[in-house]
């Protein structure tokens, strides 16, 4: 359950940090290419074994790993624009939504069972998500960016789903499991320089020093909550991991937002917030 709570909480402080990004005029695409190089670092690191781009190529899981570090970089730009404007609490809400994805994928890719009390929890889950996401200040954004949350949906299934998959068939422990990440975020990095390197050729906008704080803080906080919820997939099945962490990280974002940054709820928001916290129970507990 530690591995959970963890992942809870990196992902929650991973919201705020891309909330702050607005307040101190940090470029979302500078800070997000400083994070995959902290991160990739990071993994590299703690790895533990041979490491040569030879024998990297000749991983089964190789390609998914090259696949994931494309879309992550841009989801994980989506991110950053979603909580700007539309919020911390709806920007949760909408990416955890992705769970009913990596859920149907587990159940019919996979074979997994899950008990009566996992099935009430995820449905308890996915009722709390739509009433989190209902009425308050957050309601009022303009509507021309509700297309970010829907991105933020679909990138994030995806995403959930293929680490699911790779995880499952080719993941054989931890320290394969830094490598995989590693490999993902060295991938974003190079997406993330040449689109860097880009912007900054038609609007010269060097790096600054708080750029590079910015990006190092999430860097560590990406790589962090990452590696855990990997972690959780190989204790419980996905159909318990997913929604556990995803109610947690609504949950506790909802908070943050209403605590930090000043977002409005209303009593429809705090029965989401209270169903949830019941769900994790549920689902904990199966």
């Amino acid at each position: 359950m530690i591995f959970l709570i963890l992942t809870i909480l990196q992902s929650t402080a991973i919201f705020a940090v891309m909330k702050l990004f607005a307040r101190f005029k940090i470029d979302n695409w500078q800070a997000i290419t400083v994070n995959y190089i902290i991160a990739c670092l990071f993994g590299f690191i703690i790895y533990e074994g041979e490491l040569t781009a030879s024998m990297l190529m000749e991983k089964s899981w190789f390609i998914f790993a090259m696949i994931l570090g494309m879309t992550f970089i841009f989801t994980f730009f989506i991110f950053a624009l979603s909580s700007q404007k539309v919020g911390v609490a709806l920007t949760s809400v909408a990416s955890k939504m992705s769970v009913i994805i990596p859920v149907i994928a587990g159940i019919i890719l996979l074979n997994e069972q899950v008990s009566i009390f996992a099935i009430t929890g995820i449905v308890l889950a996915l009722i709390a998500f739509y009433l989190t996401l209902g009425g308050g200040a957050n309601s009022s954004f303009p509507r021309k960016y509700v297309i970010l949350p829907v991105l933020l949906f679909i990138g994030n299934g995806i995403n959930d789903t293929i680490m699911k998959y790779s995880e499952y068939h080719f993941i054989e422990n931890s320290n394969e499991l830094t490598l995989f990440l590693a490999v993902i975020f060295l991938t974003s990095l190079i997406m993330g320089f040449i689109i860097s390197t880009a912007r900054y050729a038609h609007k010269k906008r060097p790096v600054s020093y708080k750029t590079i704080i910015a990006g190092t803080i999430l860097g560590l906080l990406n790589f962090g909550s990452t590696f855990y919820i990997l972690k959780s997939m190989g204790v419980y099945e996905s159909a318990v991991v997913f929604p556990v962490a995803n109610a947690g990280i609504v949950s506790l974002s909802a908070l943050t937002g209403y605590i930090l940054f000043r977002e409005k709820l209303n009593r429809m928001n705090w029965a989401g917030i209270l169903l949830a916290i019941l769900a994790i129970l549920l689902i904990a507990n199966a």
